[in-house]
């Protein structure tokens, strides 16, 4: 209500209750009087006095309660507001009535204030980029450091797209660049040998080779099998073992040991398709390192194919250095740099056959020109779209192996 005098004034503010050395200081805000901390150290009774309005709650320096490193990052989240302070009878330019209303400079005994309150923390943009680019950094690190995921002293790391190499007849390779070698000698040879993949084929002469060595089984082993050997042979005078025990006993059937997966079934495409009238026993190797390997047992020889990524350090063997370059996977570069049969400290069997007397090597040319004519007849109509390189191995296994060879051998 308004006085003769003009305008009401508030009753006398309750004292200050102490906080520290200041102490809670009346103010008027609406219809009622609140009270908040000034730091009255030098406070009287009404609330005039020195001391810092800062709240009494907030520690760590002076732009805020995070102090230290978090404000290099962070920074107050604030909201102003308008607040009221007595500063004395005469010393203000506003009076409280219902509200505070300006009353002339000198007339009242409020004045303005302004109170900072800090209501959250939030993070400075500067320092939102770093974090992008320190995370787009671990990425990169992540995502191009190569991976070293094996678990012997090697390191394995694929250089490329898997290749495919397959083995028949006696032998007839395809390499893994899709060249054609041939190995007709007797005796032990790597197939593939590389840092961790370790691949040894044993040829052998056949009772329907005539004489001629034909893939008689096949070995694996080396520091991506932690040191197992795995070995398949031919149905009449072979067998599957794994650490030289027998498995794969039954037909059908499905092992997994050691971190390998071994299949025996007839279900396959054969590498020799002039076999597919005969009952088919296929072993399927699903190994480490991205290794596959299929073996086709038959009566008394194997077909093989193996698919695999090409191997840091390189590889050498029957099926190839799988360089992209067909023209060195030739039989005599292939021979000149495997250096002969597999070293017995080397060999994955468990012995090393007896060396035969090593026979002349034979080409095709040592066919007789008649002989060679029906050969290859024999190869045209069993194999129609045999050419070239798979045209002249098959009339070199029927004039030397005998007719039959180019219905158990005749190339895929």
């Amino acid at each position: 209500p308004r006085t003769q005098a003009g305008l009401a004034r508030p009753g006398p503010s309750p004292p200050c209750a102490m906080f520290g050395r200041g102490g809670f200081c009346g103010v008027g805000g609406g219809e009622r009087d609140t009270y908040r901390a000034v730091g009255c150290a030098e406070a009287d009774e009404n609330g005039v006095g020195g001391g810092s309005d800062r709240a009494a709650s907030c520690v760590g320096g002076d732009r805020g309660c995070a102090g230290g490193a978090g404000t290099l990052c962070f920074e107050a989240d604030v909201v102003k507001s308008v607040d009221w302070r007595k500063v004395g009878e005469g010393n203000g330019r506003f009076e409280k009535v219902q509200n505070y209303d300006f009353v002339g400079e000198g007339e009242g005994s409020f004045e303005k204030t302004e109170v900072i309150l800090t209501t959250g923390w939030k993070v400075r943009p500067a320092c939102l980029v770093v974090l992008a680019v320190l995370i787009l950094a671990v990425c990169v690190l992540v995502l191009c450091w190569p991976m070293d995921t094996t678990t012997t002293s090697f390191r394995s790391v694929s250089l490329g797209p898997p290749g495919s190499c397959e083995m028949w007849g006696d032998p007839h390779i395809e390499t893994f660049d899709h060249a054609f070698p041939s190995f007709y000698m007797e005796g032990e040879f790597w197939i593939v040998r590389s840092a961790e993949v370790w691949i040894q084929g044993r040829y052998l002469a056949t009772p329907f080779t005539h004489g001629l060595a034909a893939t008689h089984s096949i070995a694996i082993g080396g520091p991506f099998l932690t040191g197992h050997t795995l070995q398949v042979g031919p149905m009449e005078n072979g067998q599957i073992t794994f650490d030289r025990q027998p498995i794969l006993l039954d037909f059908p059937s499905v092992l997994q040991v050691a971190g390998v997966r071994l299949t025996y079934n007839g279900v396959g495409q054969l590498v020799d398709q002039a076999q597919a009238h005969l009952e088919r026993h296929i072993v399927h190797m699903d190994l480490p390192r991205g290794v596959d390997i299929e073996v086709m047992r038959w009566a008394n020889h194997i077909n093989v194919r193996i698919v695999m990524p090409p191997q840091r350090g390189g590889q050498e063997g029957s099926c190839g250095n799988f360089n992209s370059n067909p023209a060195d996977d030739s039989t005599d570069a292939i021979m000149e740099r495997m250096g002969g049969r597999v070293m017995a400290e080397q060999l994955l069997f468990r012995t090393q056959m007896e060396a035969r007397i090593e026979r002349q090597r034979l080409t095709v040319e040592d066919c007789g020109p008649e002989q060679r004519r029906q050969a290859e007849d024999l190869c045209r109509k069993v194999r129609p779209d045999a050419v070239g390189v798979l045209l002249q191995s098959c009339v070199f296994d029927v004039c030397f192996g005998g007719r039959q060879y180019a219905g158990e051998d005749a190339l895929a």
